[in-house]
């Protein structure tokens, strides 16, 4: 008796184990069933400024650049400048061995004087020959007064012709030519000396201006971007000590294909990437060639920066992005929502918690939306992330986005 009981008892808490099993299995599909959805990401279609964009890459370069050419040769004795300096127009860079310009201009300024002295004697010789040149003639004219005088005595019968023949061989114009003749000796002798004196200055410039020669000085404002002399060793010849760029204005500059080329035009907007200097700015197309470069065959385009604060280099490279044709206020969407299968153009929208597919025309594309012809309104939630595992239908929650 005692034996039956025990087995309805154990029947009993089976018969309930049981059941409580079943509702649980219950109420877990119950659960299951309510979690069958596909989480998502919307946007919102919207009206948007839409356009294509054209990247451009290039490098940017120096507004101007110079060579520093020295034009005396022999050792820097000083160098006054390191590499990426900035120096102001006529700043002395270095200053080449100055020993010999200094002897050549020492002896040019000697000669110079010498030949001033020289001038200053002929010169004094001239006006010597001239004061006797007015002697001879004030003799001259005493000598025909006095021809005059004894000529009428002879006449007379009061003077002899011994003393005419000797006034008139007084009167004869021999002095005066011989004193003219003087001068013009003398003119000559104190034009020669102005010459020499012409020289010896052109020779005194020419050794001055070696001398500042040795000076190497800046022939333009800028950066010391390149340095190919040091302290000590020689300059001069063929190869430039130094060049000078003007960065305070840059430029960028492309090559461009002919089938793009067109599509620019002077003046247009551009964004300006160089990521060397960590810098996007904006700037305008200022320069396109009209030509092909026959090496190349490509066309030269040029955009204009500022660089006052000299942070960016000649030489980084950059691009260059500009839009085209520009389209405003149309339907756009997140070009990562569209989707296709079987040559057909779809997204997916949310509409009360449920997947709905919708075949689109699409037309222009951005680098990040598309423009909807048909097939959107504005302001529909477009699935953009977890499109991929729906189907039309499908249960959706929304966990981010718009």
């Amino acid at each position: 008796m005692k034996k039956k009981a025990v087995i309805a008892v154990l029947l009993g808490v089976v018969a309930v184990a049981g059941l409580i099993a079943l509702r649980l299995s219950d109420r877990g599909a119950e659960e299951v069933a309510e979690e069958q959805y596909v989480p998502v990401e919307v946007e919102a279609s919207a009206l948007e400024t839409i356009s294509d964009r054209i990247l451009l890459n290039g490098t940017i370069r120096a507004n101007d650049e110079a060579m520093v050419m020295p034009m005396a040769q022999g050792r820097v004795d000083t160098l006054n400048v390191r590499l990426g300096d900035y120096v102001q127009k006529d700043e002395a860079l270095m200053v080449i061995d100055q020993a010999n310009s200094r002897r050549n201009l020492e002896q040019a300024e000697k000669s110079l004087e010498m030949a001033r002295q020289d001038a200053e004697r002929a010169e004094a010789g001239v006006d010597q020959a001239l004061i006797g040149v007015e002697n001879a003639r004030d003799q001259y004219e005493d000598a025909q007064a006095t021809l005059s005088r004894v000529r009428a005595l002879y006449e007379a019968g009061a003077a002899s012709q011994t003393e005419l023949e000797q006034a008139e061989l007084a009167a004869t114009s021999r002095q005066v030519e011989n004193a003219e003749s003087q001068l013009r000796q003398a003119e000559i002798g104190y034009q020669q000396a102005l010459n020499q004196v012409s020289q010896a200055e052109i020779g005194y410039r020419q050794a001055s201006e070696a001398l500042d020669d040795t000076i190497v000085r800046a022939p333009m404002s800028g950066i010391v971007s390149t340095l190919n002399v040091v302290a000590g060793e020689m300059a001069g010849g063929s190869q430039p000590a130094a060049i000078i760029s003007d960065i305070d204005t840059i430029f960028f500059q492309a090559n461009v294909a002919e089938n793009t080329i067109n599509s620019l035009e002077t003046g247009q907007e551009v964004s300006i990437n160089i990521p060397a200097a960590g810098r996007e700015l904006n700037g305008t197309i200022d320069f396109i060639s009209s030509t092909l470069n026959p090496e190349t065959q490509l066309y030269m385009v040029r955009a204009y920066l500022n660089n006052e604060d000299r942070q960016i280099r000649a030489g980084m490279s950059a691009t260059i992005e500009t839009a085209l044709n520009l389209r405003e206020n149309v339907l756009a969407i997140n070009r990562r929502a569209v989707m296709e299968r079987d040559g057909e153009v779809y997204v997916f929208v949310a509409e009360d918690d449920k997947a709905v597919r919708k075949n689109l025309t699409l037309g222009m594309e951005s680098d990040r939306t598309v423009e909807v012809i048909d097939g959107l309104d504005v302001g529909e939630s477009v699935i953009v992330k977890g499109q991929h595992y729906l189907s039309d239908g499908d249960e959706i929650r929304i966990v981010g986005g718009e």
